[in-house]
């Protein structure tokens, strides 16, 4: 399967000046590789550095080091080319003021990186997205003017779509239908999909493959079922009675003391733990008494990506309250 967005070592820093001077490292020398026709998810929480990632891709920044392949032409990521007339893109804040009509804006836009205008198109998808592309856009409510946005990168054939939080200001049904459309349109053109979404459920629906990163650096990049297969465990146990539970709440505070719990009722409990203890637990709990009583049922599920994603979220929260007890 061949790459159509290769990262290589990619860098880049800002130097902060007030109160104090600080390098500030948005991107951290991270590689990474994009392969031809998937949906790729690119998470992080705020300030990670995942759109500073699309700016450089997009060729928007100064000051970047490192290698950017796209559909095989290196590129100097310190110079727009015309590869840019190839990629659909959202940008996560859209600066949609003035007096063109999400229609103007379309035309406008496909004039400008000389693609193909096809109206048809366009009217069918802002149809189904419930636009009316001939208002104004500075009359358009936020979730409006995000719908013309998916209509600019949807509108023509594009071999790359770039999207940053491109439901952002949607209601459910519009982010389902979003999805179908983008979906279609990847069945069509064997388009490539580079996805950032803080909607993790999106991501976890819609694409084969995602990279976490944090602070400026790559944590994780996986299959979704490889990383949810080697990432946490979940546990749903059922006890007799509240003494059978409380007694094995008391040995899962002494002996799995990392575990999380996220539920827990009068006689059932809902935990997560990493995969090295799951072998660990099964024989406690298929062969030891609670208070007098075995389990009475359980159920393990991998850990869904959400979960995943706020495992990383703890680590960091532990590791910047470590340094500054230092």
């Amino acid at each position: 399967m061949s790459a159509v967005i290769t990262i290589k070592n990619l860098k880049k820093y800002y130097t902060k000046k007030f109160p104090k001077r600080v390098e500030i490292k948005a991107v951290d020398d991270i590689s990474f590789k994009v392969n031809e026709g998937e949906i790729f998810g690119f998470l992080g929480p705020n300030g990670a550095g995942k759109t500073t990632t699309i700016r450089a891709i997009l060729g928007m920044l100064r000051g970047v080091e490192g290698e950017i392949t796209i559909l095989g032409e290196k590129i100097d990521p310190n110079h727009q080319t015309t590869y840019r007339s190839k990629i659909g893109y959202i940008p996560g804040e859209l600066g949609l003021e003035g007096d063109l009509t999400g229609l103007q804006m379309c035309e406008y836009l496909s004039k400008l990186y000389g693609n193909a205008f096809h109206l048809d198109e366009i009217q069918k998808i802002a149809t189904r997205l419930n636009l009316d592309i001939n208002r104004p856009t500075q009359e358009l409510s936020k979730g409006n003017k995000q719908k013309v946005g998916i209509l600019a990168a949807l509108m023509s054939d594009f071999e790359i779509l770039i999207l940053d939080e491109p439901t952002s200001g949607l209601d459910p049904l519009i982010q389902a239908e979003f999805f179908k459309i983008l979906k279609e349109k990847q069945r069509k053109t064997n388009c490539t999909v580079f996805l950032c979404s803080h909607i993790l459920s999106e991501v976890e629906d819609n694409c084969q493959r995602v990279a976490i990163i944090r602070e400026g650096k790559l944590v994780e990049i996986s299959d979704i079922t490889d990383l949810k297969e080697k990432g946490l465990k979940s546990f749903h146990l059922e006890f007799v009675t509240n003494a059978s539970l409380k007694d094995f709440i008391s040995y899962l505070q002494n002996e799995i003391p990392e575990a999380s719990i996220k539920s827990q009722s009068t006689t059932t409990i809902e935990f997560l733990i990493s995969p090295e203890k799951k072998r660990q637990l099964l024989h406690e709990v298929s062969g030891q008494e609670w208070a007098g009583e075995f389990v009475k049922d359980f159920n393990i599920n991998s850990a869904s990506l959400e979960e995943i994603f706020m495992k990383y979220y703890k680590t960091n929260d532990k590791e910047n309250s470590e340094e500054m007890k230092r």
